[in-house]
């Protein structure tokens, strides 16, 4: 009678660990919300830009507050599969004359940030 329960109570944590594995073998699609931002654009960015040419390279800003139209916020979402979501965000500040001065956040200006915009 001994061994019939240890098998049974093996077989319970066979069973209990292989949900764990068997979560693995579901296909789970990749969630992506918010702005896609590529490097690329991002490097693209010059000081003294105008918000429509942001607005052209980048597409239309996550979130401008209403109170500070003058910053724009970029914000990426993404969990692929199984894996842990990951968040990038982009902070860019405009002045008064709706021109660009300051890129924040996770991804940096390229080498030709000040230069002159054409």
């Amino acid at each position: 009678m001994g061994w019939t329960k240890a098998a049974i109570a093996a077989l319970m944590a066979i069973a209990i660990t292989g949900c764990s594995y068997a979560e693995k073998l579901v296909y789970r699609v990749d969630i992506n919300q918010g702005n896609y931002i590529e490097e690329k654009a991002v490097d693209s960015l010059k000081f003294g830009m105008t918000k429509e040419q942001v607005k052209f390279l980048l597409g239309p800003p996550m979130l401008v507050e209403s109170g500070y139209p003058n910053t724009w916020y970029f914000v990426q979402w993404q969990q692929p599969g199984h894996q842990a979501p990951t968040q990038k965000d982009l902070v860019l500040s405009f002045d008064d004359n709706n021109q660009l001065v300051k890129v924040d956040g996770d991804f940096t200006p390229g080498e030709s940030f000040f230069e002159a915009v054409q």
